[in-house]
């Protein structure tokens, strides 16, 4: 088997040729804009309250998972730092992992209130 080398500048000189034609280029970007309007305009209130329901649900259980995974690692974590006698290091983890469990309660009541201020200006 025989290995050629090229420079690197010649390997990135040749320009890629293209994947799709011009013409099918176009054609899609129409279908896109069109289908992005369609979705846009039209009514998707119904299948957005079935899907928030159970994305609620399944958010449940994983927050509620979450929270042991960071009770039991920021525990362990915080505790041998303390052993270690690295006071500062064990306060900052603590509080990082405070920081992490707020979040995640805090996360969708941001985005309710998001929703909320969209569906009073209404859109």
């Amino acid at each position: 088997m025989k290995t050629a080398t090229i420079k690197w500048n010649d390997f990135f000189a040749n320009e890629p040729k293209p994947v799709i034609s011009k013409k099918a280029e176009t054609i899609l970007k129409v279908a896109f804009v069109g289908l992005t309007t369609f979705v846009m305009f039209t009514d998707v209130t119904f299948a957005a309250s079935s899907i928030d329901t159970a994305a609620d649900a399944i958010y449940r259980k994983l927050l509620n998972i979450g929270k042991w995974v960071i009770i039991i690692k920021g525990g362990i974590d915080t505790i041998q730092k303390a052993v270690q006698e690295d006071l500062q290091s064990a306060k900052k983890n603590f509080l990082g992992y405070l920081l992490v469990y707020v979040l995640l309660w805090a996360l969708p009541w941001g985005l309710k209130q998001v929703d909320l201020l969209f569906a009073d200006m209404g859109a």
